[in-house]
């Protein structure tokens, strides 16, 4: 079964002790001290599979895909 693909709208999880990004050429940056929700952006930036960039405390940043994780409900 192949995994569902992000869009934009979709609720992810952020674990903690992740660095996040403000763009390319980095300028600011934090470490997530704890989990917590984003909101997709913008999945997969430029259609590489590197970044995703979320908005999560009032903010838009760039996280690794690998740090991002689907949040799915259960029936």
């Amino acid at each position: 079964m192949r995994p569902h693909q992000l869009q934009k709208g979709d609720l992810v999880y952020l674990p903690s002790d992740i660095m996040l990004i403000d763009g390319f050429t980095v300028k600011k940056w934090f470490k997530l001290e704890e989990p917590t929700l984003a909101v997709m952006i913008e999945p997969d930036v430029n259609n590489e599979s590197i970044y995703h960039r979320v908005h999560v405390l009032g903010a838009d940043w760039y996280v690794r895909t690998i740090d991002a994780l689907e949040v799915v409900s259960h029936d």
